[in-house]
Formats: C-alpha cells, sequence, structure tokens
C-alpha cells in the first residue's frame, strides 16, 4: 500500500528582540513575501513582538515601515515613575492598538500569534496566546528598570527577552514543522553609552550572548542581519534597518526554497516521473 504525500508543511516565524533593530524584522517579512514563503504561525519577543503581531493581524507591510519611521524612545514612553519603574510603556500599546485596532484579541489573529514575556517575581517565561494583543506587546517590550512592569491576570511582566530573546519553543507548540529565526543580536557590538536606555540595552547584548551562540543547533532557518553598525537607539535609520533585514533573508532564501522545495527561477522542470514519485512519496 502506497503512503500518501504528506500535507504542506506548516512554517513558524520567530522574531527576537532588539530595541530599534526590530525595525529590521520589517525588511525580513517582505522578502518572505515576496518569495511566496507562507508563514503558518509567528512568535515575537520584545520588540519581535510588534511586527509579529503586525503579520499576524495582516498589516500591510508600507504601514509598518511608516510606524517605524515615527518611533522613538520618546514617543514609545511617559513619565510615570515608581518603586518599580522610571516610565509607562503605554504609548507601546496605543501603537498596537493603532495598527491593528483598538481592543484586539490575540486569538482573534489571522495567523496564529505567541508573544513572550517574562514574570518578574518568578522568572518563568510566559507565552501570552489569548487576551490583549497590546497589553502583551507592553508586557513583552518591558525594559526592567525602565518601565513599569505590565500587570496581566496577576502576573507582573517584563521583557521576554529575559527567558527566550528568539522564541522558538512556541512554534513548535503551534505545530509548526519548520522553524525560521531571525536573530538580531548575533553580530552586534556594544556601543558606548549614551543613557539609561543605552545601559539596559548593553547589559542586555551581554546577558544575550549565552542564547545567541546556542541557537545554531535549535532550528534550521537562522536570519542573522549584519547590524554591527547600528545602535539599539537608531530608530533614525529605520530604511537602513530594514534594507539589512531584507538583505540577510534573501541570503538564506535558497535553503528555505529547496527545503520546501518551491522551483526557483532557474530550476528545470520535474520529469513525468519524478513527479509520480513526489506523489507516491518515494
Amino acid at each position: 500500500m502506497f503512503n500518501k504525500k504528506k500535507e504542506k508543511n506548516k512554517i513558524g516565524l520567530a522574531l527576537s528582540g532588539g530595541s530599534a533593530l526590530g525595525i529590521a524584522h520589517i525588511g525580513v517579512v517582505d522578502a518572505l513575501q515576496k518569495n511566496n514563503i507562507t508563514i503558518d504561525c509567528v512568535s515575537g519577543t520584545s520588540a519581535g513582538s510588534i511586527v509579529a503581531s503586525g503579520l499576524a493581524f495582516g498589516v500591510p507591510l508600507d504601514v509598518m515601515v511608516k510606524i517605524s519611521h515615527d518611533l522613538s524612545w520618546a514617543n514609545l514612553s511617559r513619565f510615570g515613575y515608581s518603586k518599580l519603574g522610571l516610565n509607562s510603556n503605554k504609548p507601546v500599546g496605543a501603537l498596537i492598538d493603532e495598527m491593528i485596532g483598538k481592543g484586539a484579541k490575540i486569538e482573534d489573529a489571522k495567523i496564529p500569534l505567541a508573544i513572550v514575556a517574562t514574570d518578574i517575581d518568578t522568572g518563568e517565561i510566559v507565552v501570552l496566546k489569548k487576551g490583549s494583543v497590546a497589553e502583551a506587546v507592553m508586557a513583552s517590550t518591558c525594559l526592567p528598570g525602565f518601565f513599569v512592569p505590565v500587570k496581566i491576570k496577576n502576573r507582573r511582566l517584563v521583557d521576554g527577552g529575559l527567558v527566550e530573546n528568539l522564541p522558538l519553543s512556541p512554534l513548535k507548540e503551534m505545530g509548526a514543522d519548520i522553524c525560521v529565526g531571525v536573530d538580531l543580536g548575533f553580530f552586534r557590538n556594544l556601543k558606548k553609552a549614551r543613557n539609561v536606555v543605552d545601559v539596559i540595552t548593553n547589559s542586555y547584548s551581554i546577558l544575550l550572548k549565552p542564547q545567541d551562540d546556542l541557537l545554531s543547533g535549535k532550528t534550521e532557518f537562522l536570519i542573522r542581519p549584519h547590524l554591527e553598525e547600528f545602535h539599539s537607539s537608531d530608530f533614525k535609520k529605520a530604511n537602513n534597518l530594514i534594507d539589512l533585514g531584507y538583505q540577510s533573508a534573501l541570503e538564506i532564501m535558497p535553503k528555505i526554497k529547496k527545503r520546501l522545495k518551491i522551483k526557483t527561477e532557474n530550476e528545470q522542470p520535474k520529469s513525468f516521473w519524478e513527479k509520480i514519485c513526489d506523489f507516491f512519496h518515494f
């Protein structure tokens, strides 16, 4: 008895944190879409959760590009000193409401979505798959010390990069057969700190280096943009970041297409016998 041909592989996309460098994710998504790579589920940590949410809810890329041009630490934070943080990141929630619709729920996304945060009281990973998208992204992007923790269901949550900066584990839980990870930190160099945010993000880079070194064996496809010349506060260099994200995705595209058996422009069509073998999964 012949085995039936396996159904289409489910592709998951994991987008890492990286503050302003997260803008590069827009270029990666653009490259995937232009090469007909369909994403079946997506996960995001910190800055990656913003682009992941946009992708999951079908936000046009030109809209995400426009939003990226208006970003800065000043318009992503609001002074709201407490014993737990200097500022509130409620403007991040407002940005998400504007981008995908006020009151949007994670479970209503067009593409299954998971957002990673950290419980600051227990150190546990918290994977948000239901509830307010705006609150989940606020939690995932909450830089400890700079922002006040975001309270969701009696848990005080902060940046997901502390526990899983490249959120691959949620993709497995969502049934992804093939995982594509976008790691923004691998080629980063530390820059001289200019403010408290730089101190925090440099600390992250040091903290996350062991995570980056171990990623190669955890996923089949890693996209690692060369962001050595950029700073985590370089919001004004959005176009350059998007271009680098796009180019880095193109570099690995032939391998992804080969894995998915997507015909490239120079590939010869399969013979009748090859098609028969494929059909019966020989």
